[in-house]
This record gives C-alpha cells, sequence and structure tokens, in this order.
C-alpha cells in the first residue's frame, strides 16, 4: 500500500489531488473535533443548569425529571452537515487540479514531440519550447533552461548526416572477393550511395594516368552544354586547368534541375598523388547552406578521397592480377599439353588389350599410367600416384617418366627398372615428396606376369564375369624413400592367364568423397564390377564415381588400367621375317663385348647391343627379337653356369621359393670373381647362300658340364631362333637368325 501510494505521488496530478484531500481531511478533523467538544460543554452546562432549577422546587411538589442527552445525536447531525459541505470544496479542487494537469500534459506532449523530431542540427534549430505553458512559475523556468541548452548545443553539433556518409564511405573501404574490375562502374555505385544521404549535383575527380592528369566529372542528371562549361571552369579554377575529361552520368533523368554556384562547393586538392594517382576532388551539393555540414565537408572528402584511390588502385592490382592469371592459365595448359601430349602420349605405346584412363582434380595431375614395349618383347606397365595434386605433384613424377622410358627403351628387367626410379626418386626429391607405383610386366616369350606393387591399392585379377580371384596387395614402401640397400625390387609372379582382366587403379577412386563425405570405397567397386561387362569395366567406373561426387572435377586424381589378357595375347609381337634380314643387314659388321667380375651385376649385355643395333638403323622388329635373344642367352649362361643357380621353375613350385631365388642370386653374384665373364659377339654374314644372315654367339667362362649342353634345354631360344648349337659343353651357344 505504501508502495503504491509513494508511485502515485510522484505523478503531479495525483500529488495535486491527494494534497487537496488532505488538507481537507485535517481541517474537518479540527473543526469537527473542536466544535464537539464546546457543543457537549454547552449541553452539559445546560444540564446543569436545568438540574439547579429543579433542586430550588420544593420537596414532594414535583415527581424527579431526568433530562435526555442529545450529545451523540446532535454530534452526528454535525458531521453529516460538514460532510456535504465540504464535498463542494473537495470537488472544486479536482475540477482545479484536472484542468491544470491537462494544460501541463498537453505542454510536455508538445515538448516530447519536438524532442522525437530532432534528428539532425537543422532539426534542432527548429526546436523551440519558449511558447509552451506549463503553469507553474517553476515549470516554465526549467524548460526555458533547456530551450538555452538547445541553442547552446546547436554551436557545437556534429551532424548525424555527416557522420552517416562517413560510415556509408568507410563501408566501402571493406575489399570484397570479387574485387573492383571496372573502377568507373564501381565509384557510380559509392556515388549514388552517397547521393541517399548527401544530396549533390555534381563529382569530379581528378587523377592522374602516366604523369598526365585526368577529370572524371559524374553528373546526377543530364546537364546542357552551358552547365557542363560552368562546371569545368569551376573545377578548372579550383583544382587543376587542362585536364583530359570524361563526363558520367549517375542518373539518366532530364528533370534535374542545376544551380551552380561557388559558395556551395567544397573541394580537396592535394600537392602529391596518393594511392591510386587520385590528386583532387570536388562536390557541389545545395545542402553545403549548412555551415555546420560545411564544417564537416573537408573530413568527409578525405574519407572520399582515400575510397576512390584504394579502389582505383586495387582496380589497377585486379587487372594486373587477372592477367597475370590469364597468362599463368595458358602456361599450364601449354605445359599441360607438352607433359599428357608428347611425354605420356607420344613417348607410350597403344596396345591392344591395355585400356587405360585418368580424371585429373586440374590441369595437372599427380597420376600417371604408361605403357611400354621392352625390346625383349615383354609389356611393362606403370601405374603411378605422386603426393599432392596439381604442377607439384606432376613435377614429383616428372623423373619417374623419364627413368621408365630410358631403362624400358633399353630392355632392362623389372628389378633394374625400379630401383633406378628409386635412385633418381631419393636424389632429385625433398624428404617429404614420393611416388607410390605399380609396375607389371607382361613377358609373353615366358608366359608370365610379374607384378610389384609399392603403396597402391590392390592389383584385381578378375574373371571374364568381373568376379574377383585375386588380389595383389602392396608389400613395398614407395619410391623415394628407401636407400639402395634397404629398397627391394622383388616382383610378384604368375603364369600369364588365357583370360581374364588385371585392374589397377589409383586411390582416387575408392577414396572419392560425395557431398556429404563418405567415401565410394573398394567393396561398391568390387560389387559394380560384377555387374558390368568387362569392355566397360573402365567407362562405368568412371561415371559412377564422377555421380557419386556430384562434382566436373574430382577431388583427388582418379586413374585406372585394364589388362585384357585374351586381347593381349591375339596381338603378339610380330615375328622377324626373312624379308626383315634382307631389308635391314645391307652390309657386314661384326660386333663383340666381353665384360669381367662386377661389372657382370652392373652392366646389360642385351641393352648394350641394342644401342648398337639402334644405330645402325635396324628396324624395331628386328632389334626385339634379337634383344629377346640375347636377354635369354645371357640369362642363362649366367644363371646356370657362372652362378650355378638352381632351376627357377622348380623353386617357384616351393612356397616362398621366388624370394629364395632372388636370395640366392645375391649371394652368388657377391661371389663371382675377376676372371669370370661373360662375352657377346654379334655377325652380319652376308656370304651365306641364298640369304643373309645374323649369327649371335655368347660364351661364359665355366669349367664344370653345363646342362645347357644340348638345345632341348633352351626350347624359349628354339622357338625364337632359327637355329640354335650348344658348344664347348654348353658354355658356348651359338644363335642364327636367317
Amino acid at each position: 500500500m505504501i508502495r503504491l501510494l509513494t508511485r502515485k505521488i510522484r505523478s503531479l496530478h495525483w500529488f495535486i489531488l491527494l494534497a487537496v484531500f488532505l488538507s481537507s481531511l485535517i481541517v474537518f478533523i479540527g473543526v469537527s473535533g473542536i466544535s464537539s467538544l464546546l457543543y457537549e460543554n454547552l449541553m452539559a452546562d445546560q444540564a446543569r443548569y436545568l438540574a439547579e432549577q429543579l433542586s430550588d422546587q420544593p420537596p414532594g411538589t414535583l415527581a424527579e425529571l431526568e433530562l435526555p442527552s442529545i450529545t451523540t445525536e446532535v454530534r452526528i447531525t454535525y458531521i453529516l452537515t460538514f460532510i456535504f459541505f465540504s464535498a463542494f470544496f473537495l470537488l472544486a479542487a479536482i475540477v482545479f487540479s484536472h484542468f491544470a494537469i491537462r494544460r501541463i500534459n498537453q505542454s510536455i506532449g508538445q515538448f516530447n514531440e519536438q524532442v522525437r523530431l530532432i534528428q539532425s542540427s537543422r532539426d534542432l534549430k527548429r526546436f523551440d519550447a519558449a511558447g509552451l505553458n506549463f503553469v507553474f512559475t517553476e515549470l516554465n523556468q526549467a524548460f526555458t533552461s533547456v530551450n538555452s541548452l538547445a541553442r547552446q548545443l546547436e554551436a557545437v553539433l556534429v551532424d548525424k548526416s555527416a557522420l552517416e556518409i562517413k560510415a556509408d564511405l568507410l563501408s566501402k573501404l571493406i575489399i570484397k572477393n570479387s574485387g573492383v574490375h571496372d573502377w568507373n562502374e564501381y565509384v557510380q555505385e559509392v556515388f549514388q550511395d552517397i547521393q541517399q544521404t548527401l544530396p549533390f549535383d555534381l563529382v569530379a575527380v581528378v587523377f592522374e594516368t602516366d604523369g598526365h592528369p585526368e577529370m572524371n566529372i559524374f553528373w546526377q542528371g543530364q546537364p546542357d552544354h552551358q552547365t557542363e562549361q560552368q562546371a569545368i571552369s569551376l573545377v578548372e579554377g579550383r583544382l587543376v586547368s587542362t585536364p583530359r575529361l570524361c563526363h558520367y552520368l549517375l542518373n539518366d533523368s532530364n528533370e534535374h534541375s542545376f544551380d551552380l554556384q561557388p559558395g556551395l562547393t567544397a573541394q580537396l586538392r592535394l600537392d602529391q598523388p596518393r594511392v591510386g594517382g587520385i590528386t583532387g576532388l570536388l562536390i557541389h551539393s545545395p545542402v553545403l547552406q549548412d555551415p555546420t555540414l560545411q564544417l564537416s565537408m573537408q573530413s568527409i572528402l578525405t574519407v572520399l578521397l582515400n575510397l576512390l584511390g584504394a579502389s582505383r588502385a586495387i582496380s589497377g592490382y585486379t587487372h594486373q592480377l587477372e592477367q597475370a592469371i590469364s597468362q599463368a592459365e595458358q602456361e599450364n595448359a601449354m605445359a599441360a599439353d607438352v607433359l599428357y601430349g608428347h611425354l605420356l602420349v607420344n613417348n607410350a605405346d597403344r596396345l591392344p588389350g591395355i585400356y587405360q584412363q585418368i580424371r585429373s582434380s586440374g590441369n595437372f595431375s599427380g597420376d600417371i599410367v604408361l605403357v611400354k614395349r621392352s625390346p625383349s618383347g615383354s609389356t611393362f606397365i606403370l601405374l603411378a600416384d605422386a603426393t599432392g595434386h596439381g604442377l607439384s605433384a606432376t613435377i614429383t613424377i616428372m623423373p619417374v617418366i623419364s627413368v621408365f622410358e630410358a631403362m624400358v627403351q633399353k630392355g632392362h628387367q623389372l628389378p633394374f627398372i625400379l630401383s633406378e626410379m628409386n635412385k633418381r626418386l631419393l636424389k632429385d626429391l625433398p624428404d617429404d615428396r614420393f611416388v607410390a607405383a605399380l609396375l607389371i610386366e607382361v613377358d609373353p616369350i615366358h608366359s608370365e606376369v610379374s607384378i610389384w606393387n609399392g603403396g597402391m591399392p590392390p592389383a584385381l585379377q578378375l574373371d571374364d564375369q568381373g568376379q574377383l580371384q585375386k588380389s595383389f596387395n602392396s608389400r613395398h614402401m614407395a619410391l623415394g624413400i628407401l636407400d639402395e640397400t634397404l629398397f627391394d625390387g622383388t616382383p610378384e609372379r604368375l603364369p600369364l592367364p588365357d583370360s581374364g582382366h588385371l585392374l589397377m587403379y589409383s586411390d582416387g577412386l575408392p577414396e572419392q568423397p560425395d557431398r556429404n563425405g563418405q567415401l565410394f570405397s573398394r567393396e561398391r567397386m568390387l560389387e559394380l564390377l560384377g555387374q558390368i561387362e568387362p569392355a566397360n569395366f573402365i567407362p562405368e567406373l568412371i561415371t559412377a564415381v564422377e555421380q557419386h561426387s556430384g562434382k566436373a572435377h574430382p577431388a583427388d586424381d582418379v586413374s585406372l588400367c585394364q589388362i585384357d589378357f585374351a586381347q593381349l595375347q591375339r596381338h603378339p609381337v610380330q615375328e622377324t621375317t626373312l624379308e626383315h634380314l634382307k631389308r635391314n643387314l645391307l652390309y657386314p659388321f661384326q660386333w663383340q663385348v666381353q665384360i669381367y667380375g662386377e661389372q657382370l651385376t652392373r652392366q646389360a649385355l642385351p641393352a648394350l647391343c641394342h644401342d648398337f643395333m639402334q644405330t645402325l638403323g635396324l628396324n624395331m622388329q628386328l632389334r626385339r627379337r634379337v634383344f629377346a635373344i640375347i636377354h635369354e642367352l645371357t640369362q642363362k649362361l649366367l644363371d646356370t653356369n657362372l652362378l650355378e643357380l638352381p632351376d627357377q621353375q622348380e623353386l617357384l613350385e616351393e612356397e616362398a621359393g621366388l624370394t629364395r631365388y632372388y636370395q640366392l642370386k645375391r649371394d652368388a653374384l657377391q661371389r663371382l670373381s675377376a676372371a669370370d665373364y661373360l662375352k657377346l659377339s654379334l655377325v652380319a654374314d652376308l656370304q651365306q647362300a641364298g640369304a643373309p644372315a645374323l649369327v649371335i654367339e655368347v660364351a661364359d667362362s665355366g669349367k664344370q658340364t653345363s646342362p645347357l649342353a644340348s638345345p632341348t634345354a633352351l626350347p624359349t631360344l628354339c622357338a625364337l631362333a632359327d637355329k640354335v648349337e650348344c658348344l664347348e659343353a654348353g658354355h658356348r651357344i651359338r644363335v642364327q637368325l636367317g
């Protein structure tokens, strides 16, 4: 109750009403109390007087009299009468307070409305509380002081509109992702935004380009010729003389009227151009009649000049950057064309039964698929994946391409090719770079497939229905990690299948994510392979992974290679005929080489012979035939006569027999002495009757009886050559073509 009363008293209306009520109540209580006491004394005196009169009568003459007490009745009557008349005074107080409070509330309402309309210094000037009547002198004096305060604020107030213009200009300094491509268009957008808070007729911007002054005038409407000349004179007199001039219309409307006056102009001129080459700025605006805005206009022009200079500089940088990006894209396209169009496509063999496809995540790919036929008749397939993406991954994989090309061209064996690639990467790449590789050799002469997997996903051997028969998992480290002493180039071997397929792929296929981050997965790939025709393995997988990712370019490079064994064996290496000899052996020659001891482990006689035949200009088919024969001869004599190794086919039948065979071979090579040698001779004999002949002879330094004493021990050679002779107990073998 007390809190409610306290809140009501704070209101002027209730305060006056309560004051009148309490005053009336006090008067009522005081007057009523005093009147009742006086009346009561009066009645008591009357009663005494009557009693005295009666007591003077003789006894027994009259009965004893009792005076009735009328005090309470008279008091009530008096009180009701007083209340009745007091109500008129209370009602008059209420009416008076109501009219007084209503007048005060009307004045306060008018005062609040004037305060609400104050949004700028111009509105503050229109504020006037002197004409308001608040009834009471004290209230009028208080609000007159407020009016004086408003007059004093006019002299020190900074216009809110000026602050809005500055804030808007500062917001334009935020560099957007799109950059500033066209400076003039950007400036027009800025001026159109400024027009909302600072109406103007024109803005002139002066800047330097290559040391020459230029001026752009941005008009709020279409000016006539006289207005243009007037504006040019105004600008040249204040900023610069005889600049190169351009006019821009911010609004095509012809309704805008111009009244150019020097007093409505603000300008800012710099002695030296700042960022963007801006040297001056001029604005003509009718609102400059306001002296308060004129005081803040210099700071506004400073902010605007900095904005225009920064945006012009950014526009120039954006243009330079776009040119650089365009040039870089052209160079990347050219480099990609060189890499994929020359190094990979032109230097790789396209053989029936081998299919491949690469989908890169950009112009460059860290994946490669290379197919190359060796002079030995073997076909080498390399699928490699370098660390990283794009150009850096391509640079990482470049050494692999060159070494693979050179080593296969020279007829080297798979372990030696891998060893050379690994050494080259260790030499050329930093420690955090390496190349995962899958190298396969298909050897139709020995009906054998060799598979070496270093850090790549498993190679999948599939039947003609796409069902998985065997996986060749990674058993080795990637290339470029281990040094020569720890690197192992031993492959897995299997007989050359008559049918079926071998599918190889990079990790970009199973690890391709969709929009939710879910991977394509190896399980999904195997399920899909069982549902499609083998001829469509690669295109169907590429389509499936593209649909899975939902993107135009995969997140990681995807490479695929498929070997169709049945198709591959339908197109064997063409054999050299007598006609080839006749066309190539036009002149007789004799070439021989003999190597000893450790050189046998470092020099490849078939490769040396191949280089010699290439210098003579012999065709590829003949070189391949001779290379296969020399390769078979040197391997047989080295392994059987000098190293005395057990038969490789017998070891392959044992568990881990291949590993044991290569271990025995490494140990035997270390035991070679300086007296051990192999001798190779190549003779073109044109004196034989009927046709020319090419005689190949390989001899070794072995003394024990050799298992190669009979041609029956050399079935592969017998299939390749026209004549095979085993001499000196199998330590010298002569082979003749033609």
